[in-house]
C-alpha cells in the first residue's frame, strides 16, 4: 500500500470516527434547550414604508372586503391530494404576495403586488410568472402595480368590485 493510499485510509478513518462526535455535540448545542437562551432573533416591520401606505389605501378604498398583507402563497393556493400533491406545492410553497383581498367570508378573490425594479431581473420575472400562472389557476385575480403607481382609491374600489363579480360568476 502506498503512503497515499494509507494517507487516506487514516483520514476517512478519522472522518467517521469524528462524526457520531460532531452529531452529539450538536444535539447538545440546541439553544432552545435551555431555561432562558440568547438567541439571535429581532422583530422588524411586517411592510415596506411603501407597502404600509399601499394597505392604508386598499383598507380605506375596501371597508367592504379583507385585506390581508405580506401572506404565504400556500394559505391562498391548495394542491388537491394525488400523487403530485408535494410536486405542484413545491413550485409555490416560497412565494408569498404583498396582499391579498378577500369577501367577508375569506374567500380570497385577488392579490395585489407592488412592484420595485428588482422585478425587472429575469430571475424575478420567472417566479412571477410562475406566481401569476398558479394563482390565476386557482381563480384568484393578479394585480399588478408598480411602486409609486397606486391608483386612486375610487379605482381600486371599482376594481375590486369588477372582480368581484367575475369571480362570483
Amino acid at each position: 500500500m502506498s503512503a497515499k493510499s494509507a494517507f487516506f485510509i487514516a483520514l476517512a478513518a478519522a472522518v467517521l470516527m469524528l462524526l457520531p462526535l460532531l452529531a452529539e455535540r450538536r444535539r447538545q448545542k440546541n439553544p432552545f434547550a435551555a431555561k432562558n437562551p440568547k438567541l439571535p432573533y429581532l422583530r422588524r416591520p411586517l411592510m415596506t414604508p411603501t407597502e404600509t401606505d399601499v394597505y392604508a389605501a386598499l383598507l380605506e378604498a375596501l371597508p367592504d372586503y379583507m385585506v390581508f398583507a405580506q401572506v404565504q402563497a400556500s394559505r391562498v393556493l391548495e394542491v388537491p391530494k394525488s400523487r403530485e400533491t408535494y410536486y405542484w406545492f413545491n413550485f409555490v410553497s416560497r412565494l408569498s404576495y404583498d396582499f391579498v383581498v378577500c369577501r367577508a367570508d375569506s374567500t380570497p378573490i385577488a392579490v395585489i403586488e407592488v412592484d420595485d425594479c428588482s422585478h425587472e431581473r429575469a430571475e424575478r420575472q420567472e417566479a412571477d410568472n410562475r406566481k401569476n400562472k398558479a394563482t390565476e389557476a386557482a381563480g384568484v385575480a393578479v394585480v399588478r402595480w408598480r411602486v409609486g403607481e397606486t391608483p386612486p382609491q375610487q379605482e381600486i374600489a371599482k376594481l375590486i368590485r369588477r372582480i368581484d363579480r367575475r369571480a362570483a360568476k
